[in-house]
């Protein structure tokens, strides 16, 4: 067996598979990049700068299906060049990298037995059918099991957001039964296009089966998620997928939102509460987007006359002021009316030294009151940081520590107040 294959080598041939962006930037290198050795360290000295040291052993995996630790890997490279350049001056015409690394494995490394040094193409092609599916040419189930895992992993290591949306296509058997596979096949490769056009280079779309598709996006929160979500679905719609064979009638997707760390802490449960906010989506008439939410939850609410401001999407922020408040959500009057299920980013002020914190709600109900509006929304994401600090007011508030919180030039009320699930 091959020295380092047998240490690391599945979990490193794994995760050179699974950085697809990377590795198909490495294979366009080898097929169209340097020729000579100054060329190539010049190339990958830069390539160092931007993704790391790791870069030198997803190269020799690539070329040589041999798998060697980081430090081993980049010294084995730099051997390469300099032989590389040897051979340059002994041999008429210039000699091919794939021949110097193969040379240097057979001739100065003889303890490294059969390197498989791999045609671009044959590499090309394999690299595709390991994380590509065939049909859509996005990222399938598998690729996908292992990316949302290791985002996982790197989304709690950094204390980042991570969402994931999961999407179905509406009524798409019906639409297969009527119009026949190949139709249905040519309305999913056209809905994995408008998916492609519509998410960022580093998030992740790809294909969970059938009709089912998944967009993981990394160091995005819920909100932003759920603004993505509604544009992706409105997207689809505006594409008239299969609008030809259904006189008039295009296809339209469900969309549900999870995101860590609000609303899991693990692979699993990340997957499972978006594929449970998509069922939601379709119970709610399809064609929607849902975030997840835990209505099972209930937490006291009390009263605390909070200042603070929100905005709907990027339509400018406006001032509000709480009346009542829970971990769950909150009770607060604006001028303007909000629709029942809109996604509003809101600020509040926590005393007594003001500083804000943020979260995103999403309407339960608003009803007139007095000049105004009493707005009734769901929290559905705080950053933890945020949450931490809400916590805190909430026990003082809870302990009778906040009786100088203003409310109308009166102290506020300290009791809490439990009526059922957070301002429903």
């Amino acid at each position: 067996m091959n020295p380092g294959v047998a240490g690391r080598g599945a979990v490193a041939q794994r995760d050179i598979r699974l950085s697809s962006a990377f590795a198909d930037r490495m294979i366009a290198m080898l097929e169209e990049g340097p020729t000579t050795p100054s060329g190539w360290r010049e190339t990958m000295a830069r390539l160092e700068t931007e993704s790391g040291p790791d870069a030198y052993a997803v190269l020799l995996f690539l070329l040589t299906q041999l798998d060697f630790p980081t430090e081993k890997a980049r010294d084995h490279w730099l051997r390469i060049l300099r032989q590389w350049e040897g051979l340059n001056r002994r041999v008429p015409g210039k000699v091919d990298l794939r021949v110097a690394v193969l040379q240097y494995f057979l001739r100065s490394q003889r303890k490294l037995r059969n390197p498989a040094i791999v045609e671009i193409r044959i590499l090309r092609k394999t690299q595709d059918s390991a994380i590509y599916d065939e049909l859509t040419r996005l990222y399938n189930f598998r690729y996908f099991q292992d990316r949302v895992a290791s985002e996982v992993r790197r989304s709690t290591r950094y204390d980042a957001p991570l969402s994931l949306l999961m999407i179905d296509v509406d009524d798409f058997k019906a639409f297969n039964d009527t119009h026949g596979h190949l139709a249905g096949n040519v309305a999913l490769r056209r809905l994995a296009s408008v998916l492609r056009k519509t998410v960022r280079e580093v998030d992740v779309a790809a294909r969970y089966g059938g009709e089912e598709f998944a967009i993981l996006l990394p160091s995005t929160p819920k909100l932003a998620a759920l603004k993505l979500g509604q544009r992706l679905r409105q997207a689809v719609e505006e594409a008239g997928i299969g609008k030809r064979a259904t006189a008039g009638h295009s296809l339209t997707v469900s969309v549900g939102v999870a995101s860590l760390p609000g609303d899991a802490a693990t692979t699993k449960d990340l997957v499972d509460r978006a594929d449970r906010a998509l069922y939601s989506a379709k119970s709610a008439g399809k064609n929607c987007v849902k975030p997840f939410s835990d209505e099972r939850r209930e937490s006291a609410r009390l009263d605390a006359a909070l200042s603070g401001r929100f905005s709907v999407l990027e339509k400018g922020s406006r001032t509000l002021t709480t009346l009542n408040v829970s971990e769950g959500g909150i009770l607060f009057r604006c001028r303007e009316p909000l629709p029942t299920g809109a996604f509003v980013k809101v600020q509040l002020a926590l005393p007594p030294s003001g500083e804000p914190i943020e979260c995103a709600v999403r309407v339960l109900r608003a009803v007139g009151a007095r000049g105004g509006f009493e707005i009734g929304a769901q929290i559905i994401h705080m950053p933890r940081a945020h949450r931490r600090r809400f916590r805190t007011f909430l026990e003082r508030l809870k302990a009778g520590m906040a009786a100088t919180l203003p409310r109308g030039g009166r102290p506020a009320p300290t009791s809490a107040r439990t009526r059922g699930p957070a301002a429903a």
